[in-house]
C-alpha cells in the first residue's frame, strides 16, 4: 500500500513488454523482472513489439532507444498513436545516448534507465509507473461510472418531468374552471381551490424548469438567433408581470431606451431570461418597493438591467448564485415558492445566445441583475 492509500500493483498481475535488439539485454532485464514476480514478454525489434501489443496490451513497456530499422523514438510515436492504449514507456538507454531523451519524452516516453542496469533502480522505476498507471486507470473508470450515473439520472428526470407536465396542467385548468363555479366561491371551498391552484402552478413551473435544464445539458435546445428589438420584448414581459407586482403593491417600471436597441438573440430564450429575472425581483422584493427594468445600448452590445429593492446578496450568495438548486439567504416575501433553478437557467440561456450575466449587489441594498447580448447590425 502506498502513502496515498492506493494498493500497489501486484507483480503477478502486471505484464511488461521488454524491447531490445540485443538478446543479452533482454535476458538481464527479464531475469530482474521475473525474479520480482512480473510476467515478461520479449521483443527484439520495433515491428515485433507492435505486433505483441496488438495481441496483448502490456501494463508497461521497457524500450531500447537505439535499435536498427525502427528505433525507439518511432516505436514511441506509433504506440502513442494507438488510441486504445495507455502504456507507460520507460527507455533503456546507454549513457552516451541521453541527448536523444528530450525527443523521446516528446514522443511519449515517461522515464528512462541507463545501461548497465542496476536492479534496484530498474524495479523502483517500474513499480512507480505501474502504480501511476493503476491510479490513472482507476480515475478513468470512476469518471466513466460517474458519467454513466449522471446520464441515467438526467434521463430519469427528463422522463418524470415530461410525464408529469400533462396531468399537472390538467389539475391547474380544472382548478381554474372550478373556481368559476358560484357554488365553490365561498370559503372554505374557494380557499382549498386556491391551494390546489398554487400547488399545481408551482409543480408545473418546476417540471418546465427541469425540462429546460435537461434540454440545455443535453444540447437539445436549438438556438435561432436573429435581430430582435429588445425593448419591445422586454416591454411585453413587464406587462405580463404587472398583475403580480400590483398584488404585492410594488411599482414595476420599464425605462425605455431613447434609441432603437436591436440584439442578436433567440427571442424565445431571451424572453425566458427576462421573465425569470423580473419574476425573481417581484418574488424577493418586499411589498411596496420599486422594481426598475432598463434596456440600454452598449458598444457592440445591448444591456438589460433588472433592479430591485430587496435584501441583496451576501458574499456567500455570490459564490453559489447561478448554481442549480441554489438556496440563497433571501426568502420570497409573499409566500411564493422557489425551485432554485431560475437563475441557473438564466445563465445557461444567456450564454447559449453568446451573452453574459452577472449581479451587482450588497447585503441590505437590493440587487441589480445585468445581462448583455451582442448587438445586431442595423441598416
Amino acid at each position: 500500500m502506498n502513502p496515498t492509500g492506493v494498493p500497489l500493483p501486484a507483480p503477478n498481475d502486471s505484464f511488461i513488454l521488454v524491447v531490445d535488439d540485443v538478446p543479452h539485454n533482454i535476458q538481464v532485464v527479464g531475469s530482474i523482472l521475473r525474479d520480482a514476480g512480473y510476467e515478461v514478454m520479449p521483443a527484439t525489434s520495433g515491428p515485433q513489439a507492435l505486433e505483441r501489443i496488438r495481441s496483448k496490451v502490456p501494463d508497461l513497456m521497457l524500450l531500447d532507444l537505439m535499435m536498427p530499422g525502427m528505433d525507439g523514438l518511432e516505436v514511441c510515436r506509433r504506440v502513442k498513436a494507438l488510441s486504445a492504449t495507455d502504456i507507460p514507456i520507460i527507455l533503456l538507454t546507454a549513457s552516451n545516448e541521453t541527448e536523444h531523451l528530450v525527443q523521446a519524452f516528446a514522443a511519449g516516453a515517461v522515464d528512462y534507465v541507463t545501461k548497465p542496469f542496476r536492479a534496484v533502480e530498474l524495479l523502483a522505476r517500474v513499480r512507480v509507473h505501474l502504480e501511476l498507471k493503476q491510479s490513472r486507470d482507476t480515475l478513468h473508470r470512476q469518471s466513466q461510472e460517474l458519467h454513466d450515473l449522471n446520464e441515467e439520472k438526467n434521463e430519469v428526470l427528463s422522463i418524470v418531468a415530461h410525464d408529469l407536465r400533462s396531468p399537472l396542467h390538467n389539475i391547474l385548468v380544472s382548478a381554474e374552471l372550478l373556481g368559476e363555479d358560484p357554488n365553490l366561491q365561498r370559503p372554505p371551498a374557494a380557499e382549498m381551490l386556491g391551494f390546489i391552484h398554487q400547488a399545481a402552478d408551482h409543480m408545473l413551473q418546476l417540471v418546465r424548469q427541469l425540462l429546460d435544464v435537461d434540454a440545455l445539458e443535453q444540447g437539445r435546445l436549438q438556438m435561432q438567433p436573429g435581430a430582435c428589438s429588445l425593448a419591445e420584448l422586454v416591454a411585453s414581459a413587464v406587462d405580463s408581470h404587472r398583475i403580480k407586482a400590483q398584488a404585492k403593491q410594488q411599482a414595476l417600471q420599464f425605462i425605455r431606451p431613447t434609441e432603437p436597441v436591436v440584439a442578436l438573440v433567440d427571442p424565445n430564450a431571451t424572453l425566458q431570461v427576462v421573465d425569470n429575472l423580473i419574476s425573481n425581483a417581484i418574488k424577493y422584493s418586499p411589498p411596496g418597493k420599486d422594481i426598475r427594468v432598463r434596456v440600454t445600448p452598449r458598444q457592440g452590445a445591448v444591456r438589460l438591467e433588472v433592479q430591485d429593492e430587496g435584501p441583496g446578496l451576501t458574499p456567500a450568495d455570490h459564490q453559489r448564485l447561478f448554481g442549480k438548486f441554489a438556496r440563497l439567504s433571501a426568502k420570497p416575501t409573499g409566500g411564493e415558492t422557489s425551485t432554485g433553478l431560475g437563475l441557473s437557467i438564466v445563465k445557461r440561456m444567456a450564454e447559449a445566445s453568446q451573452g453574459r450575466v452577472w449581479c451587482e449587489s450588497q447585503a441590505g441594498q437590493g440587487a441589480t441583475f445585468i445581462v448583455e447580448w451582442p448587438a445586431a447590425a442595423v441598416g
